[in-house]
């Protein structure tokens, strides 16, 4: 497919994708929004619900994202450049960025439909697609310009770190709606999704220097703790034990992404940015 092309699909996928969830969220397609039916399969690992409100952020972003890729495939400077695979961002995330937006779509579908396990496995696939992206750009393994830092690679680390917490969440629904689990098996059940969140959270600021997608997971972590400053169905000893865990991470995750940026001094975006302007002033 010509890069023309792919670019026009994955800003178009960008647009029908906001566009499907805003009118699947007016509860005009099956009765009930999404946030009405995650209330209905409710798990202790699902966030305060102001946290949702991310996707409005990551929709921008893939907004961006996408028509950048536009603005790049038509432009004559940018087509007189030479690219490789790292720059050449929109052949090179083909076909897995617009397939991730596609199984988004279709994640919305069957979660309303009540489709609570291929819904899950459409999950498993957004997030295998935002991966690839990464895996196929050497994301911020490589010193790249402002432009692709900004417009490219942080709108892949805001999606795929938002999927990676709603992979989890996911299946914890998934759990919850097909055995019936007591209260204290879900308190441990928890408190482990809890530290394998933290712990992909950690491998990919320090196997990928992917900074923002670990502060998509620290934005999680401590949803999870404001929820259980009120939350009722829990004792209050394992409300505080799930939410202060959270919290407690959530404050590591945060501490080991400014040493990891402490340390990576030289490709901080701000200089990034400083050294674009001064090179295209």
């Amino acid at each position: 497919m010509s890069r023309k092309l792919t670019s026009i699909l994955n800003l178009l996928s960008v647009i029908i994708l906001i566009a499907w969830n805003g009118y699947a969220n007016t509860g005009n397609y099956n009765g009930k929004s999404v946030g009405e039916l995650s209330a209905e399969y409710d798990n202790l690992f699902t966030p305060a619900s102001y946290a949702f409100s991310i996707w409005g952020v990551i929709f921008l972003m893939l907004t961006i994202f996408g028509l950048y890729g536009v603005y790049v495939s038509f432009s004559k400077k940018h087509q007189a450049e030479k690219k490789n695979y790292k720059t050449d961002f929109i052949l090179t995330t083909s076909p897995w960025f617009l397939a991730a937006n596609i199984f988004c779509g279709l994640w919305v579908a069957l979660w309303l439909d009540e489709h609570i396990a291929a819904s899950v496995v459409m999950m498993l696939g957004i997030l295998f697609c935002l991966l690839m992206c990464v895996r196929q750009l050497d994301m911020e393994i490589w010193d790249a310009p402002f432009p692709i830092i900004a417009l490219v690679w942080w709108p892949l680390c805001l999606y795929s770190g938002w999927i990676s917490v709603a992979t989890i969440a996911n299946i914890a629904a998934w759990l919850n709606g097909t055995y019936e689990i007591a209260l204290d098996t879900q308190v441990i059940v928890t408190i482990l999704m809890i530290f394998i969140a933290f712990v992909i959270n950690s491998l990919m600021i320090w196997k990928r220097s992917m900074r923002e997608f670990a502060m998509v997971g620290v934005w999680a972590l401590v949803a999870i703790f404001v929820r259980f400053q009120s939350e009722t169905i829990l004792d209050a000893s394992s409300a505080q034990l799930i939410a202060y865990t959270s919290l407690g991470l959530a404050i590591a995750l945060f501490i080991q992404s400014g040493i990891h940026g402490s340390i990576n001094g030289k490709s901080n975006p701000f200089k990034k940015f400083l050294e674009w302007r001064a090179a295209n002033g």
